[in-house]
C-alpha cells in the first residue's frame, strides 16, 4: 500500500465544510472526513486529485494517507500521488489515477505518527 501523508505539528482543527461545496463524507465512531475529487467524475486512466479534511478525528491524529487498489486484481495504483498538506487535517494529494475499469476500494488512513488511527474506504465501480 502506498503511504502517503504529511505530518502535522498540530490537531486538526476543521469542521467538515457545509453542503454545496461537493464534498462528500466518510465516517467511524471516531472519525470523520469530508473529500471530494477533482474532476468529480472518475475517469479510467485520467489524473484526478482529492482533497480531504479531517472533521472530527481521532485524538492525535497527526498524518492522514490516501491509496485506491484493486481487490479483484490483488494490486493497487501506477503512481504515486503528490501530497500537499494545506493546513493541519487538511490534505490535498495530486497525481491519482486509476487505470483500469472494475471495482476500486479508496482508503483514506489516519495517523499518530506511525500508528493507524483509522481507516476510512469508499468503493468506486469505475466503468470503461
Amino acid at each position: 500500500m502506498l503511504s502517503l501523508g504529511l505530518s502535522a505539528a498540530a490537531q486538526p482543527s476543521n469542521s467538515c465544510p457545509p453542503a454545496g461545496q461537493g464534498f462528500e463524507r466518510l465516517a467511524a465512531a471516531n472519525a470523520e472526513i469530508a473529500y471530494r475529487w477533482d474532476p468529480a467524475s472518475l475517469k479510467v486512466g485520467q489524473f484526478f486529485s482529492a482533497e480531504v479534511i479531517s472533521c472530527r478525528p481521532s485524538a492525535g491524529v497527526t498524518r492522514i494517507s490516501i491509496d485506491a487498489t484493486m481487490p479483484a486484481h490483488a494490486h493497487g495504483m501506477n503512481y504515486r500521488p503528490k501530497t500537499t498538506e494545506i493546513s493541519p487535517g487538511h490534505y490535498r494529494f495530486t497525481g491519482l489515477m486509476l487505470h483500469m475499469p472494475g471495482r476500486w476500494q479508496v482508503a483514506i488512513d489516519l495517523y499518530d505518527g506511525t500508528r493507524l488511527v483509522q481507516r476510512l474506504t469508499r468503493d468506486i465501480d469505475l466503468k470503461p
